[in-house]
């Protein structure tokens, strides 16, 4: 019955397109997912996915510019669906100054997906492994000032949106941490801030000796909750886990520029949650899973264009973050044998990245996308083929291929991926 309310929308909102004032823009896709057990050596068709997008742009006169666009997919194997708005905004100008409202995404930061300084980012795993690297829409009002030599941003999210846990995300959760599914279920069942508990950003940019700079600063919340492992010392040990939405500061750099014929970037980000509260229980013991001080994370990368055939670009990027691993920013308490538990290390990640990208014609392209963890000495994969067709059709083929024996990275299937899109 659902996918039936499902197809009743996207059919009713098709036909109501016509009568609009505006001609809308968007697309729609398909892809097929076939997953490969490498331990159980078996494979199953795991997605069947149909889905759209559509957007709406028009001149309001003196108000500016109002955008709406929606969005939906229907999975016929899982037997699921979803519809949402997508973005909503206002966007207007008055004298040196721009604002936009409502629903939109905000991209800050100069590097290529690993954003240091993009506090609003919700990177899913579903962009990580298909090479998007793209972030979802936020509710926010934003303002910027325009000076002759520099300008300013200023951001107010009203409502927290945290970081949602998807298929993949779950899988190296349950993967990385012996209680993976307390953990889980920890943050399913965590309170988020709701109206009142305001995220704030600020950053100034201009430019410098050729190159882009910009200085941030957030004071918001963690995307993911943090952690504490709670014991009752009077009762027979039966952990529990808890977690906390805590505030947290971070201040920000970033760069971005040209060296000779090469592309590059640089952003790093200091600052942190505040610390776990004390226990007023003495006979309660917390012990922290998450990361509880300040740390330091960072991205530095490049690209170039390499002069065989048609041109291969190569771009490169070193990501360290001090939070813990990408995916997964959780540990395990220590278990002594002669006292209780103690917090666990929560030690550095780092990470490269590398994308090949070669177009052998104007209608077909391959890329290769390669993701390795030096702490799990494991890694992705990610070959890919571009075709497109006429009238604005394309087809791709990608395959992704988890490597290494360590980490949350082993516990990703292979899998093979055909998918369309036809943009208008």
């Amino acid at each position: 019955m659902k996918r039936v309310y499902i197809l009743t929308a996207i059919l009713v909102l098709f036909c109501a397109l016509p009568a609009w004032a505006v001609t809308p823009t968007g697309e729609l896709y398909g892809s097929i997912s076939y997953d490969w057990d490498r331990d159980e050596k078996t494979g199953e068709l795991t997605s069947f996915r149909t889905g759209f997008r559509v957007a709406v742009e028009d001149e309001l006169d003196k108000l500016g510019k109002l955008h709406f666009s929606t969005k939906g997919w229907l999975d016929w194997k899982l037997k699921d669906a979803s519809i949402a708005v997508d973005q909503v905004w206002l966007k207007g100008y008055s004298g040196d100054f721009d604002y936009q409202i409502g629903r939109q995404l905000i991209s800050w930061g100069t590097a290529d997906g690993f954003n240091p300084t993009n506090y609003f980012a919700r990177l899913s795993s579903s962009s990580l492994f298909s090479g998007e690297l793209s972030g979802d829409p936020v509710w926010a009002g934003r303002v910027e000032y325009y000076a002759p030599a520099w300008s300013a941003t200023g951001v107010l999210i009203p409502v927290f949106a945290p970081q949602e846990i998807d298929e993949l995300m779950e899988q190296m959760l349950l993967g990385a941490d012996p209680q993976g599914a307390l953990v889980l279920q920890a943050i399913k069942d965590t309170k988020k801030p709701g109206l009142g508990n305001p995220e704030v950003a600020l950053r100034l940019e201009t430019q410098l000796a050729g190159f882009d700079l910009q200085a941030s600063y957030f004071w918001g919340y963690e995307p993911l909750p943090g952690l504490e492992m709670v014991l009752d010392l009077t009762a027979q040990p039966n952990p529990k886990i808890e977690g906390t939405y805590r505030r947290q500061h971070l201040f920000g750099l970033a760069l971005a520029g040209t060296l000779g014929q090469a592309g590059f970037w640089a952003e790093a980000a200091y600052g942190g949650p505040q610390p776990f509260a004390e226990s007023d229980n003495p006979l309660e013991l917390r012990i922290p899973m998450s990361i509880n001080e300040k740390y330091f994370q960072a991205v530095v990368g490049g690209d170039y264009t390499i002069n065989v055939g048609n041109g291969l670009l190569v771009q490169a990027q070193y990501v360290y973050r001090g939070q813990g691993a990408l995916l997964a920013p959780y540990t395990a308490p220590k278990l002594l044998p002669d006292a209780p538990p103690q917090a666990g290390d929560i030690e550095g990640a780092h990470y490269l990245y590398g994308r090949l990208s070669y177009d052998f014609n104007p209608d077909s392209s391959a890329a290769l996308v390669v993701l390795y963890g030096t702490k799990e000495e494991a890694g992705i994969i990610r070959p890919s083929y571009t075709h497109r067709l006429a009238q604005g059709v394309q087809l791709e083929l990608s395959l992704l291929q988890p490597f290494g024996d360590k980490g949350g990275f082993k516990h990703i299937p292979t899998q093979a991926r055909l998918a369309f899109k036809y943009q208008f």
